[in-house]
């Protein structure tokens, strides 16, 4: 799994990605599944966040220790050279007392033998290596501390959503290629070649495909793919009015670029999103390393819309 577009994203500043808040953060069952598990741990508490991004679940530790009043321990890991302290907005406030470890595998975390009392992962578990991985989290975890995973759902909300979101992908970068018809477009000499010139008429084929797409999609609430391309290439069409088609030609290549990084993001969770074979494999992984499952469930969101799995495991006292 390449990191690149997670690190693109994670430099953005947005806290997560997926179901969010008006201001970033998960809410309702994705928040609740959290405050729940984390409600009964004693002050003095280590809680550990895997694979944390830009903090969403450390945010959720943080307000429920001082909701609780409570003194907690908090670490957030990520394989990704992430910094929320510097990217995400209002970070001091947010993760006032918290340690973010960015460049560390889930597979080897940089902590001691027993020395975490509870470990969270949301959206994070099924992007490592599972035997390396829960191998590390019942090391880590003292007797008696508990592990909760929130994972991708092959049937999710957000799957099906991954779906829709790169078929309109495939439309923009595949078939009408518009932004490389665009760059040509902006590479020629003259700032407003006749409509009948190859390169003029190439992009506005291109441009009535995506229209025609878009009518079709947009009654059924899809097509937002579609829409912010067309945007695109319209403010570009703009800027190559007044500007060097040195510099048009850069901001062409950014726009692409950040749809391709997207489709990564998207190709990664549809690779790594479970069935119930993934999840009675993981739990079968659990088991074989003394953890014991006290929970396994489809997690849902906003009343009845599936947004992955939910799994609670316990490292037994003595072991």
């Amino acid at each position: 799994m390449s990191l690149k577009h997670w690190e693109t994203y994670y430099r953005g500043g947005l806290l997560s990605t997926c179901p969010t808040t008006s201001a970033g953060g998960y809410d309702q069952e994705l928040e609740s599944v959290w405050t729940e598990f984390l409600s009964e741990l004693p002050d003095g508490s280590v809680v550990l966040d895997i694979g944390t991004g830009n903090g969403a679940v450390v945010q959720i530790i943080a307000e429920t220790a001082r909701g609780l009043s409570k003194s907690w321990e908090i670490h957030g890991t990520d394989l990704a050279q992430i910094d929320p302290l510097r990217h995400v907005p209002d970070a001091e406030k947010r993760f006032s007392g918290c340690r973010f470890h960015p460049g560390v595998a889930t597979e080897r975390l940089p902590f001691d033998a027993e020395s975490i009392d509870a470990l969270c992962g949301h959206y994070a578990l099924e992007y490592s290596e599972p035997e390396a991985a829960i191998g590390e989290v019942a090391r880590v975890l003292k007797p008696g501390g508990r592990a909760q995973f929130v994972t991708h759902h092959v049937d999710s909300l957000l799957a099906r959503n991954a779906r829709q979101t790169m078929a309109e992908a495939e439309l923009v970068l595949g078939e009408t290629r518009i932004y490389r018809r665009l760059r040509r477009l902006v590479a020629m000499d003259d700032h407003q070649p006749s409509r009948d010139h190859p390169a003029a008429r190439d992009l506005q084929n291109a441009i009535r495909r995506l229209k025609e797409a878009h009518a079709d999609l947009a009654p059924s609430g899809k097509g937002r793919v579609l829409d912010v391309a067309l945007d695109a290439v319209r403010q570009l069409l703009v800027l190559r009015r007044r500007d060097r088609a040195e510099k048009v030609t850069l901001e062409v290549d950014r726009a692409e670029e950040e749809m391709r990084l997207s489709v990564r993001r998207l190709q990664d969770l549809l690779e790594r999103a479970l069935d119930d074979d993934g999840i009675d494999s993981l739990k079968r992984i659990a088991q074989s390393n003394s953890l014991v499952c006290e929970e396994s469930a489809p997690q849902y969101h906003a009343g009845d819309n599936l947004v992955g799995w939910r799994l609670r495991f316990v490292k037994p006292n003595g072991r």
